[in-house]
């Protein structure tokens, strides 16, 4: 119950005692019990106007629209806030780490090689060079001699295909001479390398030669080789095929 009626019920009823005046008549005696021993007729009225005053009171509408209703209204219920589950982040799965790759060796620059340019080889020494008689042959009035020249020297150098040529004897007596050559084509001679040649000489009329007999060469770039003899003893020399013709001698170009 609303703690303040009882309040104003009291008050309401002071306002009606308050106003309540006895009549300027007496009332007419009626044959009227007491409804209780000792009861007055005042009192009687006091109470008769106390059950009109409430039974008026009662039937005024209530706050709560019914007649006379007295209902407190039912305290609001406090909303139980709502809590919001907050969704669970499932876990995420941690990636595993990435494995650091080895670092990778890195090649060393490579020196960028320059072809060697080997330098031009000169003209050989003949000093350098070492030349023999391998074999004697002839035919139809001429000697043939198998040369062999060796590089015997350290370094490569160059030769002329075709030099000079001279039939020699053991004095060192040029017996026949050849003709200067006119080819400028080279041979490259390295060390230790060996080339070859034929010398053909004929018609030799001169004095008897001294032994040994040899062949020797003129080089066009200066110096001269003489070739060592077969045979210490050998003074053959190409027939006279006539004092009115000339002696010759001529070679093939160097060879390998």
């Amino acid at each position: 119950m609303d703690p303040s009626r009882p309040d104003r019920i009291l008050h309401e009823w002071d306002e009606v005692t308050a106003g309540a005046r006895r009549p300027a008549t007496p009332p007419k005696r009626v044959g009227v019990r007491s409804l209780t021993s000792g009861t007055s007729l005042a009192g009687a009225g006091i109470l008769l106007a106390a059950v009109l005053i409430v039974a008026v009171w009662l039937g005024r509408p209530g706050a709560n629209g019914g007649v006379g209703a007295v209902v407190s209204p039912l305290p609001s219920a406090t909303p139980v806030p709502t809590v919001t589950a907050s969704p669970t982040a499932e876990p995420t799965a941690t990636a595993a780490p990435t494995a650091t790759p080895a670092p990778t060796a890195t090649a060393a620059p490579t020196a960028t090689l320059r072809p060697t340019v080997a330098p031009t080889p000169g003209p050989c020494d003949p000093s350098a060079l070492a030349a023999r008689i391998t074999a004697w042959g002839g035919a139809a009035g001429n000697r043939i001699a198998d040369v062999e020249l060796t590089n015997a020297g350290p370094t490569t150098c160059t030769l002329r295909a075709m030099d000079r040529p001279q039939l020699v004897d053991g004095k060192g007596s040029v017996l026949i001479d050849g003709p200067t050559p006119t080819g400028k084509t080279l041979v490259t001679i390295a060390p230790g390398d060996v080339v070859t040649t034929m010398v053909s000489a004929s018609n030799y009329c001169g004095p008897a030669a001294s032994p040994p007999v040899s062949v020797a060469f003129v080089l066009s770039g200066g110096g001269r080789i003489v070739a060592t003899p077969l045979s210490s003893t050998d003074a053959t020399v190409p027939p006279c095929n006539g004092a009115g013709s000339s002696s010759s001698i001529s070679m093939h170009p160097w060879a390998r």
